[in-house]
């Protein structure tokens, strides 16, 4: 349906920190009543782009999604809150405009960019942290 996009098989086990945290935000999502429609998408030429770590919907919004997964709050890479600087939020605004360009069938609900953040190891269900931050990126006029 997307062969405009390129994507990971779905089957694939998660290996990196980063796919586990991405995992276990879909399952979030999923357990809040979202349907997960596209998952690790990015435009043909590349991420130059942009990359979506997964797409969710509702009866009401389609919503973008960036997963920020870290160990501890405080890394070589900085939190997860500053890796979602502003040139990550154009690439990211960028990306979703393409795909609602590329796929009418979801412009007629509402976009909204969340970022979420997952401290700890996400295989411990136990012992990790994670927040939503809905609508973080709202100025869908400036690309």
């Amino acid at each position: 349906m997307l062969n405009w996009f390129k994507t990971k098989k779905e089957n694939q086990e998660p290996k990196t920190l980063g796919q586990q945290g991405e995992l276990l935000a879909r399952e979030i999502y999923k357990k809040n009543g979202h349907e997960i429609i596209a998952a690790n998408f990015f435009n043909k030429k590349g991420k130059q782009f942009g990359e979506i770590d997964f797409i969710a919907k509702n009866k009401e919004k389609i919503i973008f999604v960036e997963v920020k997964t870290r160990k501890s709050n405080y890394s070589r890479f900085g939190t997860a809150v500053e890796s979602v600087n502003v040139f990550k939020q154009q690439k990211i605004l960028k990306a979703a405009k393409i795909f609602l360009q590329k796929n009418t069938q979801y412009q007629q609900l509402k976009p909204q960019i969340d970022v979420c953040l997952i401290i700890g190891d996400p295989l411990d269900k136990t012992n990790v942290s994670v927040r939503i931050i809905a609508n973080a990126v709202e100025d869908w006029n400036e690309i």
